[in-house]
């Protein structure tokens, strides 16, 4: 690359995967064209010179791409739907700049770089990131995710080409048979297309739903040999949150290789700067580093390809909180008899305080949600908190649904994107390919038009995902009511001495970098995200402000 047309018309600069690029050349063989390459990346640069902004629907895969016209001087920018793959730009002396990752802007020599304080305000009380087309630098902007860019000697417009609320069905199918079948077909054939590659493939393993059932579709369904097949997990001994007697479990059934990494509180510290950066802006939870580990080892056991679970959460509803959604989109219907049904459910099977405390938000008046929030971030000046909150997308937008699947939708808007920068990030850091198919489109779509009352029943998160890909995994895992993911053991990790005392050391100097932020003169709490928070978000500072 840059990849050029035949004509010599049209660079390509591309990063990504079509997974479907074989079917779309033979049909693009058919109109006409002919081709030099095996490569994807042809293919996509004659898609787009057949259907133009149209070939981006015909795409099945994770993108980031330009194209410049150099008859017509204009340029084209694209990222896949959900946003598996980055871009960034930034104007400076009116020269538009743009890549795949942050610190390649960094290096623009005329380039200040600022805090955006919105980006903050949503790290710190929603613990969030990547909302939209924000970046923590002011002067850093990415395209969002499922959209295109036109740049011409008019400056630069976008316009959204898809958009997960096209496909939202509140009342939609519920024949539970049927949709299972339908299910098992799309994710078997997402599976299937992900495994095309020229290098090895392995992947990540949690004791979890969405990774052991696709390992159990990888083998079912490809042609994988026992005992060669190798799978990446952190393990961490002695913990409650340590899976691997599950992993060990499925292991009977399908005889994959498993390689553990062990992640601990010491080398998370002596690896904290060389994690920030790689992740170029701060991480909202310690079970991304665990996610660092994990890619190291694969990286080191000469995997390139690794599959992973990413995305089944988003379309199963599988977060503990989806209750709290799920609950309110039965009340705004309502269906007492069903929210009476499903809240005693939530309370028989201990589900986490999280749902009852979604629910809570979504009812209140933002008379009462303001002070809770803000009581929830103890160290955070008030004038600060009510300058940016009016402002926050989070705020606005995420918790104003109307019904379980929609709140799914605000999942892929406002939530999914900050876990696939980091997973982008991590395995790039090692020179990995991250892929995800639960996150194929055409899953996605299916999904959203899907009855939310089959996707949470009777207490029960990922409902649906149980009955129709349920025999991929073994009993022990379906029958499982924690769930942990990448966990680790943060809270135990933030009360070692070395952390406590880097934890008050950045704190302090936060406040005094980001003036009009940080109360002075108060302790942060001593468990929660907090204190993982505060040290990357200083050290993030360091390594780019400074």
């Amino acid at each position: 690359q840059p990849f050029e047309s035949d004509d010599h018309r049209y660079h390509l600069v591309h990063n990504g995967e079509i997974y479907n690029y074989i079917e779309l050349r033979e049909e693009l063989k058919t109109l006409g064209w002919r081709f030099k390459t095996k490569t994807d990346t042809e293919v996509l640069l004659k898609a787009y010179q057949q259907f133009g902004k149209e070939c981006l629907s015909k795409f099945n895969g994770m993108f980031a791409f330009a194209i410049y016209d150099s008859v017509d001087n204009t340029f084209f920018m694209a990222r896949d739907r959900v946003g598996i793959k980055p871009l960034y730009c930034t104007l400076v002396d009116s020269k538009l700049y743009f890549a795949s990752e942050i610190k390649a802007l960094c290096t623009i020599p005329s380039l200040k770089l600022s805090v955006n304080y919105q980006s903050l305000f949503d790290f710190l009380v929603f613990n969030r990131t990547d909302v939209f087309d924000e970046t923590f630098f002011t002067e850093i902007k990415r395209i969002p995710k499922g959209y295109y860019a036109k740049i011409d000697k008019d400056g630069m417009k976008l316009f959204q080409w898809w958009n997960p609320e096209d496909y939202l069905r509140e009342n939609g199918e519920d024949d539970l048979k049927l949709i299972s079948t339908k299910i098992e077909e799309i994710f078997v054939s997402a599976v299937k297309l992900r495994m095309r590659s020229d290098v090895t493939v392995g992947s990540c393993l949690s004791g979890g739903l969405d990774s052991s059932i696709l390992i159990g579709t990888l083998f079912e369904h490809c042609d994988i040999g026992a005992d060669t097949f190798s799978t990446f997990t952190a393990s961490f001994p002695g913990h409650a949150i340590d899976e691997t007697s599950y992993i060990d479990s499925l292991n009977k059934r399908y005889r994959f290789k498993n390689i553990r990494t062990y992640p601990t509180a010491e080398n998370a510290l002596e690896k904290l700067r060389e994690f920030v950066y790689a992740n170029d802006e701060p991480t909202t939870n310690s079970s991304f580093f665990a996610q660092y580990e994990v890619m190291k080892l694969a990286k080191e056991n000469n995997v390139t390809v690794l599959l992973d679970g990413q995305g089944g959460d988003e379309n199963f509803a599988g977060y503990q909180y989806f209750h709290g959604f799920n609950l309110y989109g039965l009340l705004k219907k309502r269906r007492i008899s069903d929210f009476g049904t499903e809240l005693l459910k939530n309370i028989l099977r201990k589900q986490d305080i999280s749902a009852y405390q979604t629910l809570l938000f979504q009812l209140l008046p933002d008379s009462v949600k303001k002070p809770l929030l803000l009581r929830a971030v103890p160290y955070v000046q008030k004038d600060f908190f009510h300058e940016y909150v009016g402002k926050s997308r989070i705020y606005n937008e995420f918790f104003d649904v109307r019904s379980l699947n929609q709140s799914l939708v605000r999942h892929f808007q406002y939530k999914l994107e900050h876990l696939l920068r980091m997973e982008d990030r991590i395995s790039m850091a090692f020179s990995l390919e991250a892929r995800v198919p639960y996150l194929d489109y055409r899953l996605i779509e299916y999904l959203l038009g899907v009855s939310g009352g089959l996707k949470i029943k009777f207490g029960e998160t990922k409902y649906l995902q149980k009955k129709a890909l349920g025999k991929y995994t073994i009993e022990a895992i379906l029958d499982r009511k924690d769930k942990i993911g990448f966990g680790t053991p943060r809270d135990e990790w933030m009360l070692m001495e070395q952390w406590q005392k880097l934890t008050e050391q950045n704190f302090n100097d936060l406040n005094e970098s980001f003036s009009g932020v940080f109360k002075k003169n108060i302790e942060l709490p001593k468990k929660g995200f907090d204190r993982w928070r505060i040290n990357n978000l200083a050290t993030w500072k360091n390594l780019f402000l400074n």
